[in-house]
């Protein structure tokens, strides 16, 4: 049985591999768009729950923050202090190069999550997790003791994800449930595999990928102490990952 750290890495190799791609693929043109004073990510589902936060002046942590394009919005936004975590070297290096261009000041931290000690511990207002962070993370318990821990007083979580039961599906077989909903066992994608912007370009580094259920989700926030103010499920798929599924409903 790997440990944890076996898995993580493998992933890190994964991620630096997608950086490149996307650098080919849309970073270029994303450098200019930054510049934007208007540049935003949120949909419209984020803009109307940013709105009920109100970001303005507030410290924001996004675990998992890729190339931080979204944790540049959240400033453009009006948030105070604002602090990237992410296991990718690449993708941190990509998030300095756009946080320049659109001349806004993040913090962009190269790490592996679960090797955070104390040093962020009640420093945000809100912690920001958005589309496909969790999946990659083979410790959940774990993961939501350090969000609980970066809030301050009365911060909050506002996480905005994949739903769990997308993942019983695969694109060769349509609707047809080929996956077991509560199969905690780690997936172990060994052969090549479309890059999720650029379908063109090839991903061919291992990965590990974990199921974590509603039920596994909602029961570290009340484990760790966190109120449920909001919880909701959308019909639109944020992840631009279920396409096939609507094909098959036509």
């Amino acid at each position: 049985m790997k440990n944890r750290e076996e898995f993580t890495q493998t992933n890190r190799i994964m991620w630096n591999e997608t950086a490149a791609v996307h650098q080919n693929n849309y970073v270029d043109n994303l450098l200019t768009r930054i510049s934007a004073p208007d540049y935003c990510t949120f949909d419209a589902v984020e803009k109307r729950l940013f709105a009920q936060i109100d970001l303005c002046g507030k410290n924001v942590v996004q675990p998992s923050c890729n190339n931080a394009r979204e944790l540049i919005a959240v400033k453009k936004a009006g948030a105070g202090r604002c602090l990237g975590l992410d296991i990718s070297d690449q993708f941190i290096t990509q998030g300095k190069a756009l946080a320049q261009a659109g001349n806004v000041e993040i913090e962009l931290v190269q790490t592996d999550l679960f090797d955070i000690g104390s040093e962020y511990d009640q420093q945000f207002d809100v912690v920001y997790v958005t589309v496909g962070a969790i999946g990659w993370l083979p410790d959940l318990a774990n993961y939501f003791k350090l969000l609980a821990r970066m809030l301050r007083p009365g911060g909050q979580l506002f996480m905005y994800e994949m739903h769990p039961a997308m993942f019983m599906f695969e694109q060769d077989t349509g609707l047809l449930v080929v996956e077991d909903y509560f199969d905690r066992s780690p997936f172990h994608e060994t052969e090549p595999d479309a890059d999720y912007m650029d379908p063109s370009a090839t991903i061919t580094s291992p990965s590990y990928w974990f199921q974590h259920t509603l039920g596994d989700i909602l029961g570290q926030c009340l484990t760790n102490s966190l109120q449920i103010t909001h919880f909701d499920e959308y019909r639109h798929d944020i992840a631009n990952v279920g396409a096939f599924m609507e094909a098959e409903k036509a």
